[in-house]
């Protein structure tokens, strides 16, 4: 690739003049081999002077032009400096002044030159100018910007990275050593690159070249599919693919499905439509995808009936934003499907609806109030019309949303298995992916080589989530006591198990009381501790069935039902019936650490024998193999491998930051004896006495009165910040949130009081003994219960876990009081 020049096209052998510094005066006679010479010499001089040069007229030799060549020609029928037979030069502030802040000055600076005789003589020339020069500006003007090969090279690859053109510029002017030794913009590199956009748009066309790309596809692999409509001109509407990896791993957990069209990804905006569900790891895993031109219901349900064509079933769920095509579309294709609407954007659209009356502030808590505590249909519905008939909003949104609300409440759906999602949170955050790495000015062949390096990551981090599965157990701590944990902790994948353990933790401000039997069926009320004003009251209840003949368990708050994770209450119910053994049931297969088929798929973007961690260590066991057979030819070898060896760890292990005793490192055990390969652990790491920048403050101890460094504060006796407790706010502040506290669940009891299973729980609530609270007890003070303990249906919970373990903070005198 030659120089890309933003003024002209030069040719290969054309230099730069931007190097030159030996300027010559230009006179007339003075004579040049070529035109090329003669146009080289001139904007030499007029780099090195300060000023700028074009042609305003010239002349093309008789045998270019029989060929085409002109002035308005493109590509190889341009005119170059050496087609020209004459050509006029002048200063590009001559001219007349046509418009307000124009820089033309009527500069009659201009340069003429003739070939006569096989040379290229120069005619006349006025070097006399009439405005102010700036040869220390020279870098700057558009003549002399020009953008190298190699550094172009340099600047797509980044590009194809997904790095922003800012930071491209960045990486350069860091290379370069500052904006004096740069011979192009920002402008200049953003105008590169999108003629490169351009040439990749139009070398096949988009259409030919995203069905070669198809083609190709099913050649390395008949497993993959496609789907292309065309109009009756022959023109792209909607695309569809899926690769062999995609649809494999949709076997596994294209239960329920979210889709999102809210992403425009190409030059003609056509809405990318990722097809995105839940793998066994928690994350966000792409099944499929498409390309539409409208968003109406033709073109979704041609998008719906390609899925089935290609995975062979309908989903169990899908959820979309409140889209009436796609939910037309739903209906048609995949009818009894259930389709859930974002509760996400609900709420949202609750803001943006109502937000504008003077009553929001109440309307809102008495909404989410509803939306997150009934979880009874039937209550839900006496709450929602309660709202309704105090407020006076019987029409508009209010009662669209509640004609909607078998779609989107949490009381109508928490009966059916989500994988824990409530909104198409999975699909957007996909979207924010290829936003990364696909620009709108591309076309759909740059869109499908940065769909398939998105794609590419996707799978390595997989592959890196499986490893660590198997390989690291989770840094949690397992509670033998409690069945569940016990036994999932081998069983589940490292995030599926963390959720166990989080439900474990509940536990401790969860108790259950036996309320009936019937036959083998006991009947248990669980009462949950809960901290947070969110939910208005100190305690929940919720009704738990054990069946231990029939090995069946369920609870109210139907958690396992919507997420696949036995919920606290059923595990503090299953700990009191004293089971031996988890009903299989119980144990999805979904969550499980076991191996796929899909894993060893191959296709374009993932290799499975040739992961980056897997070629470089193939690589480091070959070259360790052949060292090894060249030590064991001779007794010279042997001492080259060990003496080289040795001096190998010492750097290593400084470049790693692992301690070093002395020269000859750490003689007290054998290094390279697999049993005492605790190297990273704590007792090697390089203690602070070793540390160059604490042995120069040991020996030059900062003065009186001297502003120390932050390093010089460390270790000082910084108080610690505990985790966030009400207690900790200061006495006007938290009198303000109990003020707000009070007046919301005032406002809540005097809305929903009368509803009979709302003000039953209210009275059990306020009934139930429980002596950590009672005014008498002399026990320990009730601590503060994290609010990530709390569940929350309404939460797309699938995708946040709590790693960390609880801090229990002892609030500061007295007794917590209600």
């Amino acid at each position: 690739m030659v120089s890309i020049d933003l003024n002209v096209e030069p040719d290969v052998g054309e230099g730069t003049i931007v190097n030159s510094t030996t300027p010559t005066t230009p006179c007339p006679g003075m004579c040049f081999e070529s035109g090329s010479e003669f146009f080289e010499f001139c904007n030499r001089y007029a780099y090195m002077t300060g000023f700028e040069l074009f042609v305003i007229y010239s002349k093309i030799k008789k045998e270019y032009k029989d060929k085409g060549v002109s002035r308005v020609g493109i590509g190889e029928l341009e005119a170059r400096p050496h087609t020209m037979e004459m050509v006029r030069l002048k200063c590009k502030k001559g001219g007349v002044k046509s418009s307000v802040g124009s820089n033309v000055s009527g500069c009659n600076v201009f340069f003429y030159g003739k070939e006569k005789n096989g040379e290229f003589v120069v005619i006349s020339c006025d070097l006399v100018h009439n405005h102010p020069l700036l040869p220390e500006n020279s870098r700057m003007m558009v003549n002399y910007r020009s953008i190298g090969s190699a550094t172009f090279d340099r600047v797509m690859i980044n590009e194809r990275a997904g790095v922003s053109i800012s930071r491209n510029f960045g990486t350069q002017l860091i290379e370069k050593g500052g904006f004096d030794n740069m011979t192009f913009n920002k402008i200049d590199l953003r105008n590169a690159i999108a003629v490169e956009r351009r040439k990749t748009m139009f070398e096949k066309g988009d259409v030919v070249a995203l069905e070669e790309y198809f083609k190709a596809q099913r050649d390395l692999n008949g497993d993959f599919y496609s789907s292309i409509e065309r109009d009756e001109e022959g023109i792209l509407k909607n695309a569809f693919w899926s690769d062999a990896r995609s649809r494999g791993s949709c076997k596994y957990f294209g239960d329920v499905i979210s889709f999102d069209t809210t992403f425009s990804s190409n030059m003609y905006r056509m809405p990318f439509a990722p097809f995105v569900g839940v793998n066994h790891h928690g994350r966000s895993i792409v099944f499929a995808a498409a390309l539409i031109s409208h968003e109406d219901t033709p073109s979704f349900v041609w998008v719906f009936e390609e899925w089935l064509k290609c995975m062979g079933k309908p989903p169990k769920g899908i959820i979309t934003d409140q889209d009436k095509a796609i939910g037309r579309a739903i209906s048609i294709v995949f009818p009894g499907v259930p389709h859930r609407l974002c509760l996400w954007h609900m709420l949202q659209n609750a803001s943006r609806n109502l937000g504008k009356l003077d009553e929001w502030k109440s309307i809102d808590t008495l909404i989410r109030t509803a939306v997150h505590d009934m979880l009874d249909p039937e209550e839900f519905d006496e709450a929602w019309c309660l709202v309704m008939d105090k407020y006076n909003q019987r029409q508009g949104w209010m009662l669209d949303a509640y004609d909607k609300r078998r779609q989107w409440a949490p009381a109508y759906n928490r009966g059916k298995f989500w994988a824990g999602m409530s909104s198409t949170q999975r699909s957007e955050g996909m979207n924010r992916t290829f936003k990364i790495h696909v620009n709108l000015d591309c076309g759909l062949t740059q869109f499908i080589k940065n769909y398939e390096f998105c794609m590419k990551i996707k799978a390595e981090e997989e592959s890196k989530d499986n490893h660590n599965s198997i390989d690291k157990p989770p840094k949690l701590d397992v509670d033998k006591s409690v069945l569940a944990e016990y036994v999932l902790h081998t069983v589940y994948t490292n995030e599926m198990f963390a959720a166990v353990v989080n439900e474990r933790k509940g536990l401790t401000h969860t108790n259950v009381t036996k309320t009936n039997a019937i036959g083998s069926l006991v009947l248990y009320r669980a009462d949950e501790k809960l901290t947070s004003s969110h939910w208005r009251k100190r305690f929940k209840s919720y009704v738990v069935k054990v069946d231990k003949v029939k090995g069946e368990v369920s609870c109210s708050c139907q958690l396992f039902e919507f997420r696949g994770i036995l919920c606290r209450h059923i595990l503090k119910a299953m700990g009191v019936e004293d089971f031996q053994f988890i009903p299989e049931k119980y144990i999805l297969d979904r969550w499980m650490k076991q191996v796929r088929s899909y894993e060893s798929v191959r296709v374009s973007y993932y290799d499975p024998e040739e992961t980056a961690t897997l070629a470089k260590a193939k690589e480091l066991s070959q070259r360790h193999n052949y060292l090894k057979e060249l030590a064991m030819r001779n007794e010279a070898a042997y001492k080259l491998y060990t003496e080289g060896t040795d001096s190998l760890r010492l750097k290593m292990e400084d470049a790693v930051g692992i301690r070093k005793t002395g020269e000859g490192g750490d003689q007290s055990i054998c290094w390279w004896d697999p049993e005492a390969r605790n190297v990273f652990g704590r007792r090697r790491l390089r203690p602070r006495e070793c540390n160059e920048r604490a042995l120069k403050r040991a020996s030059q101890p900062a003065e009186d009165g001297a502003i120390k460094t932050p390093i010089d504060k460390r270790h000082v006796g910084r108080s610690k910040k505990g985790p966030y407790s009400i207690y900790d706010k200061s006495k006007k502040n938290q009198a303000c949130n109990h003020a707000e506290i009070a007046a919301n669940e005032e406002l809540i009891r005097s809305t929903y009081g009368h509803i009979p299973s709302y003000r039953a729980r209210q009275e059990h609530a306020n009934n139930v003994q429980d002596a950590r609270l009672h005014s008498s007890s002399i026990g320990p003070v009730l601590e503060d219960i994290p609010e990530s303990s709390q569940i929350n249906l309404s939460e797309d919970i699938s995708q946040t876990f709590d790693y960390d373990t609880f801090e229990w903070n002892t609030r500061l005198g007295g007794r917590l009081t209600m």
